[in-house]
């Protein structure tokens, strides 16, 4: 079974000081909780909406659209922060890259 987090090369060290990025390694892991919890919550509005049917047939309606809704937009939503700071991250080892190819360079006339 492929491993979810690649920790190879991490060390207890690269806990307190900043030369390793932890965060790429678990945003995964970050992200699909991120989607229960709104999944969960979605449902739990959803299920609690139907209680309303019994004082308004309006507000039980509500409640099942907000929690339908809950669920979309939160997952979208949800989807676009992790990318954004993937993207972030993916800029910052493009300019380590950089920064440490144009070091070599310097080094050798």
């Amino acid at each position: 079974m492929k491993n979810i987090i690649d920790t190879d090369g991490l060390s207890f060290k690269d806990l307190f000081f900043f030369n390793k990025m932890i965060t790429p390694k678990i945003i995964t892991i970050v992200y699909w909780i991120s989607l229960i919890l709104i999944a969960i919550s979605g449902l739990v509005i959803i299920f609690s909406s139907l209680f309303l049917f019994r004082y308004s047939f309006g507000t039980g309606l509500m409640g099942i659209i907000s929690g339908i809704l809950t669920i979309i937009v939160g997952s979208v939503f949800t989807r676009i922060g992790y990318e954004l700071i993937s993207i972030l991250f993916n800029i910052n080892k493009n300019i380590e890259k950089l920064a440490s190819n144009k070091s070599i360079d310097n080094k050798n006339p």
